[in-house]
C-alpha cells in the first residue's frame, strides 16, 4: 500500500484557501508534502506563491507541520529558445525567494500554441539548449528540474518518450519528468506503449486528476479536473497503481484544475483528499 507520506497536494485543489491553512490541513491527515504555484490567482505571478506570507513565517509553518516543498509550478514555454533568459529570470526570482524552505524540484512546461511554426527537430534542439542552461542555475539551489509533457494537441512537448529524448540530449544529471495521468489520457499513452517507451527512473513526479465530462479527448481541458472519483474516464488511481507496479516509489500528487474548486472551504477540500488516497490504495486491489 503506498504509505500517506508518498501523497502530495497540489495547491490547484485548494485555490480558496490560504497556504498557512492549507499546511494545517494536509498535515491533519498525515500528507507531508505540497506543491506550491505561481499561477493560484490567475496569470503566473511569482509574488503569490506563498501568498504575501514571509519567508520566516512560511517556514515556520512548514516545520510545525513537518511538511516539505515537493515543488513550484511552474516556468511555461520552457521549451522556447527565444524566451530563456526570461524564463532564467523568473525562475532564478521563484529560487531566491525559496531557498532557505528546502525546495526539492521545478516544474517546467513547453509552449502551447497553435502558431507555433517550428519543426519538431526544432522543438527538440531549443528544448535541450535551453535545459542545460536550466539545469545550471538549478544546481545553484540544489533543486532539480522536471518536465511535465502536456498532452494537449497544441503542446510542444506531447510525451514521455520525447521528455526523455530532451534530457539524454542535455545530457543534465538533475532533470526527471513529470507523469500527469490527464496528460497521458490526452495524448493517449497506451499501455503497451508505457510498458515498451517509458523509463521508470525517469519519472520524478506523479500527477492525478479525475475526469467526469462526457467529451471526446481532444476537447478536454484544464477546467474538466477534479480531485479523483469513482468515475474517472481516465482510471487515474488505476493509473497510479500500475507506475508503482513498475518500480515507481516517489511522490503523487493531486492536481485538480477545474475553477469550481475555488468555491471548496476547508472540509471539502479535506474530504476529497481523504477519498482521492483512499481510492489511489483501493485500485491496487483490481490491477490483474
Amino acid at each position: 500500500m503506498i504509505s500517506t507520506e508518498r501523497f502530495c497536494l497540489n495547491r490547484k485543489a485548494a485555490p480558496g484557501i490560504k497556504l498557512d491553512k492549507t499546511l494545517d490541513l494536509i498535515s491533519s491527515l498525515g500528507v507531508k508534502n505540497i506543491e506550491l504555484r505561481n499561477d493560484l490567482y490567475g496569470a503566473p505571478d511569482n509574488s503569490s506563491i506563498m501568498d504575501n506570507m514571509s519567508n520566516a513565517d512560511v517556514k515556520a509553518g512548514l516545520q510545525k507541520n513537518n511538511v516539505s516543498i515537493e515543488t513550484i509550478n511552474a516556468i511555461g514555454n520552457m521549451d522556447k529558445r527565444s524566451m530563456v533568459d526570461e524564463n532564467i529570470k523568473s525562475l532564478t526570482e521563484m529560487l531566491e525567494m525559496t531557498k532557505d524552505l528546502g525546495l526539492k524540484n521545478f516544474v517546467f512546461c513547453p509552449v502551447r500554441s497553435t502558431d507555433d511554426t517550428r519543426s519538431a527537430e526544432e522543438k527538440k534542439s531549443e528544448a535541450i539548449a535551453n535545459v542545460k542552461e536550466y539545469s545550471k542555475v538549478l544546481k545553484k539551489y540544489n533543486v532539480n528540474g522536471l518536465i511535465e509533457p502536456l498532452g494537449f494537441t497544441d503542446s510542444s512537448l506531447r510525451t514521455p518518450w520525447e521528455g526523455q529524448a530532451v534530457i539524454d540530449g542535455a545530457g543534465v544529471d538533475n532533470f526527471k519528468l513529470v507523469a500527469d495521468s490527464f496528460h497521458y489520457y490526452l495524448a493517449n499513452v497506451t499501455d503497451q506503449q508505457f510498458k515498451e517507451k517509458v523509463n521508470i527512473d525517469y519519472i520524478g513526479l506523479v500527477h492525478l486528476s479525475s475526469v467526469f465530462a462526457n467529451k471526446k479527448r481532444d476537447d478536454l481541458d484544464d477546467q474538466d479536473r477534479y480531485m479523483l472519483g469513482e468515475d474517472d474516464v481516465m482510471q487515474s488511481a488505476e493509473h497510479a497503481q500500475k507506475i508503482e507496479a513498475s518500480g515507481y516509489k516517489g511522490i503523487y500528487a493531486f492536481e485538480p484544475f477545474s475553477d469550481d474548486l475555488k468555491e471548496w472551504n476547508e472540509a471539502k477540500v479535506k474530504n476529497e483528499l481523504e477519498n482521492s488516497i483512499k481510492l489511489v490504495r483501493d485500485a491496487e486491489n483490481t490491477l490483474v
